[in-house]
């Protein structure tokens, strides 16, 4: 199962890069978000591409968990941000929620390949 999992974390890591590059694009474009606000999103999601194409190296492995990690931490932030009754925009809190639950199971999927 392990093997399985280690064939699929790339593609799932590229699919879930690209999915947020695009969605962090629309934002960008369709609303006045301030576009430097979006680098940390596009560089996260820069890491998880390369260490996908690189997946075969341990180093490569290491990193991928790094990045889901950060990823989840930052979209973990925006999300409550956004939910805070003092305050919060409410603004795409379904799209935030389905990207945090795709970041932790990247975490967890790949926290399984390391381990094994």
């Amino acid at each position: 199962m392990t093997m399985e999992l280690a064939s699929v974390l790339p593609i799932y890591a590229l699919c879930v890069a690209t999915l947020l590059t695009f969605g962090e694009t629309l934002v960008v474009i369709r609303t006045r978000k301030y576009w430097p606000l979006s680098l940390d999103d596009y560089l996260a999601c820069a890491l998880l591409a390369y260490c996908a194409l690189t997946f075969e190296q341990p180093a490569s492995q290491l990193l991928m968990l790094i990045a889901w990690a950060f990823m989840s931490g930052n979209l973990y932030a925006m999300l409550f941000t956004r939910m805070d009754p003092n305050g919060g925009s409410r603004e795409r809190l379904p799209a935030l929620s389905i990207m945090l639950l795709l970041s932790l199971i990247g975490i967890l999927i790949n926290a399984i390949v390391i381990l094994n």
